[in-house]
């Protein structure tokens, strides 16, 4: 009578359902490609779908689990580790950088739940001013100024801490150190173990055209799904965050529902 039709899938408009979004979206972070989640479906389940419509869902609900975990604060230890890596994009060379088909991505993770606070991709742009973006970001994501940052040689992080938390000199509230020449007493190991993960992951797609899109992707698959080896902990759940039942579908239904309420 309404002229409305009623559907008990909380995702409509789709072939398929949530758990096929969910299968596709841990398969691709796991390393298949989108043709191979294709054939995947329709090997196992009878299921024709184009490696495009797969692309798109995982897009768009990266998208919105992104959004989502960036409200949920996490009880982090307070000492930050920063580095930033270069990924190997489809977009193309530039006039000016003829030499270069690479992305700079900026990382912070806390250095004892290994939670990923802020991944930022700064295009082909190296700068102090990116160092702030990040730092900025990692903030909005902690909630809270951490002890101390720790960083390689790069002069930019100083800058970057010092604007982001007004960290100079009498209100220094940030320690800032630098591992050149104390690789024996501290290590950016946190943040390194990170980046060779991240670059098994692009090694695969042999480049990409939407690469915060995909970052986002990956920092939701690091924080939320990815358990540690030893400790069969996600860094979620080492700084408190839980997920009852399937953690991919637990993370997408909260998600959907977050995003639907009125702003």
């Amino acid at each position: 009578d309404c002229k409305k039709r009623f559907v008990l899938s909380p995702i409509p408009k789709i072939k398929g359902n949530e758990k096929l979004v969910c299968l596709a979206m841990d398969c691709y972070y796991k390393g298949l490609s989108y043709r191979d989640i294709s054939d995947q479906f329709r090997q196992f389940y009878g299921l024709s779908l184009h490696h495009e419509t797969i692309r798109r869902w995982i897009l768009r609900f990266s998208e919105v689990m992104e959004k989502y975990s960036k409200e949920l604060k996490p009880q982090t230890s307070g000492v930050w580790n920063a580095d930033e890596t270069l990924i190997l994009t489809k977009r193309g060379k530039t006039k000016d950088q003829p030499n270069k088909n690479f992305d700079y991505v900026w990382n912070v993770i806390d250095n004892e739940s290994k939670f990923l606070l802020a991944s930022l991709n700064s295009g082909r742009s190296r700068k102090s001013k990116d160092a702030q973006r990040v730092m900025k970001e990692a903030l909005k994501q902690n909630n809270a100024i951490p002890k101390e940052i720790i960083t390689d040689r790069y002069a930019g992080y100083q800058d970057g801490i010092s604007k982001t938390f007004r960290n100079w000199g009498n209100q220094r509230k940030v320690r800032h150190t630098s591992i050149v020449g104390k690789r024996k007493f501290v290590n950016n190991n946190a943040i390194e173990n990170h980046h060779t993960l991240q670059k098994e992951f692009h090694k695969v797609r042999k480049g990409v055209t939407k690469v915060q899109e995909y970052q986002d992707g990956f920092k939701v698959y690091h924080n939320f799904i990815k358990k540690g080896t030893k400790d069969k902990l996600t860094p979620a759940e080492r700084c408190g965050i839980k997920l009852e039942g399937n953690r991919w579908n637990t993370l997408l239904l909260n998600s959907i529902k977050e995003s639907k309420k009125p702003k």
